[in-house]
């Protein structure tokens, strides 16, 4: 597009035109477009000879992907930007219009990410740690600022670099994008819909859905692709009910049989949900593999946005717990080194986001129960056994002062003790009654939540493992505390004989390491396959007043 053709089509949209651009969209920052065109000659910023330059594209992208959780009434018009990209021409007006209107969706986008207003539920993630990454900037970014600093990235050649800093550049973000993109291009196939199936199916079944069950597990990636040869574009538009009535003919080809690649299909679709792997389309796998995909679209975008809870920079060696998936890894230099199951929170006593340092792990560790749980927990455990307190090894002590007199059991009635109006502190003593078990990893925070050992090992059998009052329980504690620990020269057998004394020890970090408490209820793993698992902390129900993104409950 010629410099003075260019000019006058941006002048256009900017000055001549009516209240709308492209037909009926509306600039909501024309002031400022106004500064930031003068400023660059009313020349094109994100098109090239009637095409959408590499900055244009990436931009379009993170719109989309952003606005597509729905979670907010996002003013991007993505929609309308889309179908104006895809129908582009070599009218400069037409490229002129796209262009101003991407500058515009530009503005508003900027702002939402340089002021943190792009966190889900971040009304619960209140913690000092959490501030650190989510709060927003103490003078907030205004349009003129993102103005400015577009101006400046014009400037020095850097427009690209600026819009890509925009997204988090984590791996686990990049790779949802894909996921993301296929479930969008799935529900706007047209072709999806739901399974309408009576009866369970297993290897060696007919039925009339067969074919549209293994559409749907190569849409998802899970069946072997390059086996649907036969599977025409006309059969897949075709309605559920004339598969069914082809079916009924008589005419039951082996497209309509559950064979062995189904089967082995089904159990990799149902390994990366979270569902037992029995290669069964039963209820629950049904259930998922109907949730449509424009919700699986929206639930993506949504946990793709908790990558925003991170700092970019997570360190080479950090500890990192999905709590989502109930497991926590030991990360260096981006690979898991030690992988192991946790128990978090109850769904009424969740588990916070976190983000912070330990410095400390304790060894026979004490515990000093919060008093939320002596309220909730202990009191009414020694109200029903008078031993109960002797039998789990529990001191009592008048406060929380240090030092602070021991009261004797034996000297507390507990038969009309009112927890209410506790002010005693509950010690339990090292031990295999202890509920730490033999080690503490210590996270500094204000909520008593750290990482730890457990005297109830047998709890890690369940699948479903929200279980605790908060803290987080790991699996193999003393593997994780000689991971920590080796770089000092502490060995197992250091680590054993400190437990096996019951004496406690804080051992202090010479390298403190970063440690992660996130929630993410989809993301890819490292063999590229998307895994879902249950919103077992309703998180995934997040609203603004204007608009809800109704929980996928699976």
């Amino acid at each position: 597009m010629a410099p003075l053709v260019a000019q006058e089509s941006i002048e256009y949209w900017l000055y001549d035109s009516p209240s709308a651009v492209a037909g009926n969209i509306s600039l909501q920052y024309r002031e400022e477009l106004d500064l930031l065109y003068r400023k660059h000659g009313h020349q094109p910023i994100w098109m090239d000879h009637f095409r959408l330059n590499k900055a244009g594209k990436t931009l379009v992208k993170s719109l989309r992907h952003t606005a597509s959780d729905e979670w907010k009434a996002y003013r991007y018009r993505i929609s309308k930007l889309q179908t104006e990209i895809e129908r582009l021409s070599n009218q400069p007006k037409h490229a002129a219009a796209i262009d101003v209107l991407l500058s515009d969706a530009y503005i508003d986008f900027a702002q939402q990410v340089m002021n943190n207003e792009l966190l889900p539920n971040n009304g619960e993630l209140d913690h000092p740690s959490f501030r650190k990454v989510a709060a927003p900037p103490a003078t907030r970014i205004s349009s003129l600022d993102v103005i400015s600093l577009l101006s400046q990235s014009l400037e020095q050649g850097k427009l690209y670099s600026l819009v890509s800093q925009l997204v988090p550049s984590h791996e686990g973000y990049q790779r949802l994008t894909n996921e993301l993109d296929r479930y969008q291009e799935i529900a706007d196939s047209g072709l999806w819909y739901p399974l309408d199936l009576d009866q369970e199916l297993t290897l060696g079944d007919s039925h009339a859905q067969v074919p549209r069950l293994r559409w749907m597990l190569q849409s998802y990636g899970d069946y072997r692709q390059g086996t649907l040869d036969w599977l025409k574009p006309e059969q897949e538009k075709q309605d559920p009910s004339l598969l069914e009535q082809d079916y009924k003919s008589g005419d039951a080809r082996d497209e309509f049989k559950v064979d062995d690649d189904i089967v082995a299909a089904i159990k990799h679709f149902q390994k990366r949900n979270g569902l037992k792997k029995t290669g069964i389309v039963d209820h629950a796998t049904l259930e998922r593999l109907n949730v449509p995909p424009y919700f699986m679209a929206q639930r993506i975008a949504l946990n793709m946005k908790r990558w925003r809870y991170l700092p970019k920079d997570m360190g080479d060696r950090f500890i990192l717990v999905n709590m989502a998936n109930f497991r926590l890894d030991l990360i260096e230099n981006n690979e898991s080194q030690l992988s192991m199951k946790v128990i978090i929170g109850k769904e009424k006593l969740r588990t916070p986001v976190l983000a912070e340092t330990i410095s400390t792990i304790v060894l026979a560790p004490v515990w000093n129960v919060p008093h939320r749980i002596a309220k909730r927990d202990i009191i009414p455990m020694a109200k029903a056994n008078p031993n109960y307190l002797k039998e789990h090894n529990f001191k009592i002590y008048e406060g929380w002062q240090i030092p602070a007199k021991e009261i004797p059991i034996t000297n507390i009635d507990w038969t009309g003790f009112d927890s209410r109006e506790n002010t005693y502190r509950f010690v339990q003593a090292p031990g295999e009654e202890n509920s730490l078990g033999h080690v503490k990893f210590v996270i500094p925070n204000d909520q008593s939540i750290y990482l730890h050992d457990t005297n109830h090992k047998e709890l890690f059998q369940y699948d479903m493992r929200a279980l605790s009052s908060g803290c987080i329980r790991v699996e193999k504690p003393m593997e994780l505390a000689h991971a920590l620990l080796a770089r000092q020269n502490w060995d197992d057998t250091l680590i054993q004989k400190v437990v096996d004394n019951a004496q406690t020890r804080a051992v202090h970090l010479k390298e403190p390491i970063p440690v992660y408490l996130m929630y993410w209820t989809t993301w890819v793993d490292d063999k590229g396959q998307l895994q879902v698992r249950d919103d077992v902390y309703k998180r995934d129900q997040i609203h603004d007043e204007s608009h809800k993104l109704d929980s996928i409950v699976l």
